[in-house]
């Protein structure tokens, strides 16, 4: 079921560079799917600019709370930074209709920036079912990573390897350096992607050459959310044909995508 309500903030700081971490209290979002999203109005009802709702990956859910984490990129995420503790802000969720399969052994999850929050609670889900896995956290420069709190919290130290491309943090590199040999090192291992269109190209030229399953939890700007504008259409090279990111998705074979 999806829910279009109003809920109450609880938090929302600034964590680095340009990332916000906004929680709210959402008992009837407390079972949303790992890979689902959320669209939240920045405005208050009788404000129209920025009109449309903004799209955030539903990123974890502790207890009757959501955290959803946000770049700062234009008006309307601005304007959500200064939503205070006890404010009220709607929500539609939870959406999409495609999310990550639970059927291998072994998983490489890669995120890239803020694509690490649309991973992160598969990550949950997984070490709740006892699953492997092991993570890839990559960004440019240390002041991008704004998620170590949360890894750290939620202890996955041992279970995520951070890239930073100018070697400021972790290991210096592209989240595809050492990827050849992390999806090979066990049988049964499929990839969950997301992050920048560039860093899902060059993972799955990686997948492709293994033949190692890939699932790609797509970005995409959005207006309504449940398919209605057609405004995030990717294409399907299987049945030749276009896909929505928001309804289809956000989650898809990568093999069937061209981005």
């Amino acid at each position: 079921m999806i829910f279009d309500k109003k809920y109450k903030v609880l938090e929302n700081r600034h964590l680095s560079g340009i990332t916000y971490l906004l929680r709210i209290r959402a008992p009837e979002l407390k079972d949303a799917p790992a890979g689902s999203f959320a669209m939240v109005r920045p405005t208050y009802e009788n404000q129209y600019d920025p009109m449309m709702r903004r799209a955030f990956a539903i990123a974890d859910i502790q207890g009757e709370d959501i955290l959803l984490f946000y770049d700062v990129y234009g008006k309307g995420t601005q304007i959500l930074t200064h939503l205070k503790e006890g404010d009220q802000v709607s929500v539609l969720a939870p959406l999409g209709r495609n999310f990550f399969p639970y059927n291998y052994e072994h998983y490489v999850i890669v995120g890239g920036g803020i694509g690490f929050a649309g991973l992160s609670l598969f990550m949950k889900k997984l070490r709740q079912m006892g699953k492997s896995f092991k993570a890839i956290y990559g960004v440019r420069r240390k002041e991008q990573l704004s998620m170590l709190e949360w890894i750290k919290d939620n202890g996955f130290e041992n279970d995520v390897i951070v890239y930073t491309e100018d070697g400021s943090y972790g290991e210096k590199g592209l989240v595809t350096r050492d990827l050849d040999k992390l999806i090979t090192e066990k049988n049964d291992t499929a990839l969950a992607v997301c992050g920048p269109k560039g860093m899902m190209r060059a993972v799955m030229d990686v997948a492709k050459k293994h033949k190692t399953p890939a699932y790609l939890s797509l970005e995409s700007k959005m207006a309504c959310g449940f398919g209605i504008c057609i405004g995030c259409v990717v294409k399907d090279t299987q049945n030749d044909s276009y896909v929505r990111v928001c309804y289809e998705g956000p989650v898809f074979d990568g093999y069937r995508i061209k981005f």
